[in-house]
C-alpha cells in the first residue's frame, strides 16, 4: 500500500507541476524553439549525457573498491548494468529503481554485508551525485559573480552541499550507533561497509563532479542554440533543474525540472518561457533516448553478473 501510495503521489505530482508549466508557456513556441536547435547540437547532447553514465560506472566501481568490495564486476558489466539502471531511472517512477536493480544483481561484492553493502554504496553514489549539483552550482556563482542577482541561489547551495554529505555520513553513523538500536535495524547497521580506501573516495567525489559537468554540458549546448548564455551563467540554472530528479513528489523530476527551467532563465537571463522549456525538454528526450539504449541492453543480453 505505502509503495502504491508513493507512485500516485509521484504521478499526481508530475501532472501538477506539467500543469502549471503548460498554463505559463505557449506550446506553439516551444515547438518553433525546439525546431530551432540543430540536430548536431541535440546529437552532441545525447553523448555527453551517454558519457555521463559510463563516468558514472566508474564511479561505481571506485566506490565498490573504496569501501572493500571484495568481487567486483569487470568494467564492460557495470557499464552495462548502469545503463540498464539509467533506462529504469527514466521510465519508471520513482527515479531510483535501478539504482536498487543493479545493487541487488551485484549484491556478492561483499563476502559479509551482500544486498546491504551493495544499496550502501548506491546509496553513497547518488548522495555524490547531489554534491557535484550542488558543485557545479557554486561554480556557476562565482563565475557569474557581480553579473547577476544570484543571493538566493547561495542558500540553495550551501542547504544542497550540506545535506548531500549528511548522506554520506549517515553511513558511518549508522554503524556507530548499531549497538544501541534495535536487534533487527542493529542487524542491518552491522552490515554496511565501512570505507576503507580514502584515495578511492576522493576519486569518487572527483568522478560525481565529472558525471554531472557532462550533463550539464549537455544543458549549456542546447541552451546555447536558443539564447546567448555562456557555459558559466548555464551552471545556475541545468543542476538545479537536475537536482529535481532527487524529489519524491515527481516521476525522475518531470514538471520541476521544466519549472526550474522556465522560471530561473526567465528571470535570470530574460529568456521566453517557450526557449527555457525547449530546452529542458531537449535535455529530457536525450535523457530518454540513452535510457532507451539500456533498455535495448537489457532485451539483448539478460544475465545475472557475479
Amino acid at each position: 500500500m505505502k509503495h502504491r501510495l508513493g507512485i500516485v503521489v509521484r504521478v499526481l505530482g508530475t501532472v501538477a507541476a506539467l500543469a502549471w508549466v503548460a498554463s505559463h508557456v505557449e506550446l506553439a513556441s516551444v515547438r518553433d524553439a525546439l525546431a530551432r536547435i540543430p540536430p548536431q547540437a541535440f546529437a552532441l547532447a545525447v553523448g555527453l549525457v551517454a558519457a555521463n553514465v559510463v563516468v558514472g560506472a566508474v564511479r561505481w566501481r571506485v566506490l565498490l573498491r573504496a569501501y572493500g568490495a571484495t568481487r567486483i564486476a569487470p568494467l564492460p558489466a557495470l557499464v552495462r548494468l548502469y545503463f540498464i539502471a539509467f533506462f529504469y531511472n527514466n521510465y519508471l517512477p520513482g527515479a531510483v529503481t535501478g539504482d536498487v536493480g543493479r545493487a541487488v544483481v551485484t549484491r556478492d561484492a561483499f563476502a559479509d554485508q551482500g544486498a546491504t553493502g551493495a544499496l550502501a554504496i548506491v546509496f553513497v553514489e547518488r548522495a555524490l551525485g547531489l554534491f557535484g549539483l550542488f558543485a557545479l552550482l557554486a561554480a556557476g556563482l562565482v563565475a557569474t559573480h557581480g553579473a547577476l542577482d544570484v543571493r538566493a541561489l547561495w542558500w540553495w547551495t550551501v542547504l544542497g552541499s550540506a545535506g548531500s554529505l549528511a548522506l554520506v555520513a549517515a553511513i558511518p553513523l549508522a554503524r556507530s550507533l548499531g549497538p544501541r538500536l534495535p536487534a533487527r535495524l542493529a542487524r542491518l547497521a552491522g552490515k554496511l561497509p565501512a570505507l576503507r580506501d580514502g584515495r578511492a573516495f576522493v576519486i569518487a567525489i572527483a568522478l560525481s563532479v565529472m558525471t554531472q559537468a557532462l550533463v550539464a554540458t549537455a544543458g549549456w549546448l542546447l541552451l546555447a542554440q536558443l539564447a546567448p548564455i555562456g557555459p558559466g551563467a548555464s551552471l545556475l540554472v541545468v543542476p538545479l533543474a537536475a537536482a529535481t530528479t532527487f524529489l519524491p513528489i515527481t516521476v525522475g523530476g518531470a514538471g520541476a525540472r521544466e519549472a526550474v527551467y522556465v522560471t530561473l532563465c526567465g528571470s535570470l537571463f530574460g529568456m521566453p518561457r517557450g526557449d527555457a522549456l525547449a530546452a529542458s525538454l531537449g535535455l529530457w528526450l536525450a535523457h530518454l533516448i540513452v535510457g532507451a539504449a539500456g533498455g535495448l541492453a537489457q532485451l539483448a543480453r539478460n544475465e545475472h553478473v557475479t
